[in-house]
This record gives structure tokens, sequence and C-alpha cells, in this order.
């Protein structure tokens, strides 16, 4: 990654979002700085190869202590060679991104639970902290100072319109250009108290289709919110980084009960996690299981088919030195041409 470049293009960026990925982008050189020298199969990692998020559990835990050769990657059933390799060791980033517009209460306890564990985190791991409501925006650009840190999550303002499902695909294009340029691990963590309600697209009352009688959205309010969050799941194929997110207040509704599940769609299908916390009492355990699985996330480098131009299918094969059985969990497809 070429800094100087990167530092100097920042004073001729446009666009909000080359702007972001920049200042984010240029921050990582401490992290990357600090991995050790790599042989020439992880130096090739670059724009043309898929790096695949994988965490595996064997016995119910997660397994820390995986090496490339414990690994073998398919794409399209056709063994494909691991270009680079990162485990839980390895630098890191995580973008943490708040869509906190209900509960304070709620939110308190994620505040407090997130500002607690980062005394916890290795020295090579940093965070980064956006705000998803009302448009997104940059809170803290990733960096492994704690009392910044702390002092930027205690400020998270709760109030606004809900932002998760309008920034999705950004903060994973973002998410996916800083893996793919800087090599350092990169998994994003929406903490969200959001209902289908809250945005500012009327969800409520969906659009009829008046020349089509049939129209399923007549008898079925949560029809729509059902097909959108499927369209939306469809187009992240194309991005690379794992979801996880911690929804602080269940609701029960038809609607939100489309929603929810929708959510819990998109991050399986990027190889993260959703977790729905129905009291406050589940708050803390859920932000620690969604911690421990991003702590514990492998990337894994491959190279894209040349002549494959739709969906590609994934599966990874993990085998512990011991023999145990292991499950190994990732997306299960990617879109080649949008993944470049």
């Amino acid at each position: 990654m070429n800094l100087i470049l990167q530092q100097s293009s920042l004073k001729h960026s446009v666009g909000q979002w080359m702007v972001v990925f920049l200042l984010l982008g240029v921050v990582v050189w401490p992290i990357t700085g600090q991995q050790k020298k790599t042989d020439g199969r992880d130096r090739a990692d670059a724009a043309g190869a898929l790096r695949i998020p994988v965490l595996v559990e064997v016995s119910g835990n997660h397994w820390e202590e995986g090496r490339r050769e414990h690994f073998r990657v398919f794409l399209n059933e056709q063994e494909t060679q691991i270009r680079s390799f990162s485990g839980p060791g390895s630098p890191t980033i995580f973008l943490v991104v708040f869509d906190t517009v209900d509960e304070l209460s709620r939110v308190d306890q994620a505040r407090s639970v997130l500002a607690e564990r980062l005394n916890g985190l290795p020295s090579n791991h940093w965070i980064g902290i956006l705000r998803s409501q009302d448009g997104l925006r940059v809170i803290q650009e990733p960096t492994g100072d704690h009392e910044a840190l702390v002092s930027q999550i205690r400020a998270i303002q709760v109030n606004g319109k809900a932002g998760l499902l309008d920034t999705l695909q950004p903060v994973s294009k973002l998410a996916t250009s800083i893996l793919n340029k800087s090599g350092v691990r990169v998994c994003v963590l929406y903490i969200t108290d959001s209902g289908i309600g809250n945005y500012r697209a009327d969800y409520l009352n969906p659009v009829i289709n008046a020349s089509d009688a049939g129209d399923l959205s007549r008898r079925f309010s949560d029809r729509a919110v059902q097909e959108q969050m499927t369209r939306l799941t469809q187009s992240m194929a194309r991005y690379t980084v794992p979801i996880f997110i911690l929804h602080l207040n269940y609701r029960a509704d038809s609607l939100n009960l489309a929603y929810q599940s929708g959510l819990e769609r998109i991050a399986g299908a990027s190889g993260g996690r959703a977790v729905l916390c129905r009291t406050v009492d589940e708050i803390v355990p859920g932000f620690e299981a969604l911690f421990a699985r991003m702590r514990a996330t492998y990337f894994l480098g491959a190279d894209l088919p040349a002549r494959v131009k739709s969906t590609i299918r994934l599966r990874v094969e993990a085998s512990p030195d011991r023999g145990e059985s292991a499950r190994a969990q990732h997306p299960l497809q990617v879109e080649r041409e949008r993944s470049r």
C-alpha cells in the first residue's frame, strides 16, 4: 500500500465516500507495519483475489489455532490455492456502526459493554466508529487509542431516523475496499435498536401494483418488507466482509418479524451473524457472542476463476491437527464481476 500516494490523494478526493475511505485507509499503516514478514503467496494477495471470511467451530467452541495448511478452499467445486492467510492474531479493524434511535437504557448497555471490552483487545486491533441514522457519518477513524474510543462511544446519540438498511451497502463497500487494499482483517458490527417503522421510507404502507389483482401486498402487509430484505441480501453478495448485527430491541409484530428475519439472512449470507435481544439481560451476552465471533474470524485469499462471470459458489474445509470434527462457516456465494 503506497501511503504517500494515499495521503496526497486525500487532498484531491471527490465525493463523501472517497474521502471517508482515504481517511480510514491512511490510518491502517501502524497495523500493517506490525505484521511479520510473509512469503510471496501473501504478498501476491491483491485486487484479483477473493478474501473469504471463515469462522471455524470445533466441539462447539471457536477455533483460533488454525494455520494456512489446515484449510482448503473450493470455488465452484474446484479446489484453489490459498494465496493469503490471516487469523485471530493478525492485524484487524472492526468498524462499529451505531443505528440507535429508540431506547436510551438499552443503548447505554451496549455502549458500556463495548467500552469495557476495549481493554481486552490486542494492540494490533483497531476500532472505527460510525453512525448510520440520518445519514452515514464517521465518528472516530480506526484507532487503538482506547480513551478516544470510550469518549466517542459515550457520546453516541439516540435520536433521528434509522439508517441500517440505507447504509449496509456503502459500509460494506468501504470495508471491502479496506480489506483488499490493506490486507488487514475487517469486520463490521451494527448496533441497532430500530424497527421497520423508524425509517424515513414508509415500509408500513407498501406501494400496491394497481394492475395486479394478485399483488400479495393487498393481503399481507409484511410482503413488501420481505421482498426488500431479499433484494438487499442478494445485492450484498458482491462484498466479502462479514456483517454482525446486535439488535437491542426485538419486536414481535409481523412487519418487524419480517424485518428482523431479513437482518438475520443478510448477516448469515455475509459470513456473520445477527443477535436479536428480547430483554435487556440479553444485550451483554449477545454482544459477547458477536465480538467473540469477530475476533475468531479467519480470512483466506484465493484466486477468482478467470472464465466465470456469474455467481461463484464457495466451500471451505477446515481440518484441525487432532482430527476433531470442525465446522467452517463462511459466505456461500459471491458475485465475481462485482467483487473486484
